[in-house]
């Protein structure tokens, strides 16, 4: 079996097909979308709370991962022999700490200026579109107030829940539904572009897949 059998066998879905659509959509939301709607809940979206509630979720799947990872290190050091439901918790917790690392290396990258500017630590008086009207890429530009794209906490979600996708299916719809919930208060808060979370959600299904495939264990 070649490695993109083993992609769609995991995730279920033609991945690279996903790849060329995904990638589509950013460069069409970079032109046509991400300015009306930054422009539009900048306007219509006055308690921006909820939706930031909504965002927050994004946090989670971090010190979760890193928590089952440090504890499937001590299993190992104590020489127990993990199961196969905390085998598959790891590969949940891999998929998301790999995501990240890879996404703060592509903020850095790309260096992408936020739609608005929030007071929040590290992202305060910087440009950003609807304060300052900037928009665009300063690539290399380095820290936190270039570092929109592509969305941390979209690929903080996407990359666990895609990998729960594949590993316990029965449950999909959660899996789908945390990643929209996490996606709309995003938007909606008007701390991403559209096209910083259809990144961040390529970036999580990717990183999902790659791990899935790794980690499989030959039956």
């Amino acid at each position: 079996m070649t490695p993109a059998m083993r992609l769609r066998r995991a995730l279920g879905v033609p991945v690279l097909g996903m790849m060329v659509v995904g990638i589509g959509a950013i460069v069409v939301s970079i032109a046509y979308v991400d300015r009306p709607v930054a422009r539009f809940m900048a306007v219509h979206i006055h308690d921006r709370w909820p939706f930031i509630a909504m965002a927050a979720i994004g946090n989670l799947p971090s010190p979760l991962a890193t928590f089952w990872l440090a504890v499937m290190a001590v299993m190992v050091a104590l020489g127990m022999r993990p199961g196969e439901r905390a085998w598959r918790l790891m590969l949940v917790a891999l998929a998301t700490v790999v995501a990240i690392i890879i996404k703060d290396q592509l903020k850095f990258d790309f260096g992408r200026v936020w739609p608005l500017s929030h007071p929040f630590p590290g992202i305060v008086d910087h440009p950003s579109f609807i304060n300052d009207h900037v928009f665009g890429f300063f690539p290399f530009h380095g820290g936190s107030s270039y570092g929109s794209f592509p969305s941390g906490h979209t690929t903080a979600i996407t990359a666990p829940m895609a990998t729960l996708w594949a590993l316990a299916p029965r449950y999909r719809v959660v899996w789908a539904g945390l990643i929209v919930i996490v996606v709309t208060g995003l938007i909606g808060a008007d701390l991403h572009f559209v096209s910083d979370t259809i990144a961040g959600f390529g970036l999580g299904v990717a990183v999902a897949a790659g791990t899935l495939v790794l980690g499989r264990r030959e039956g």
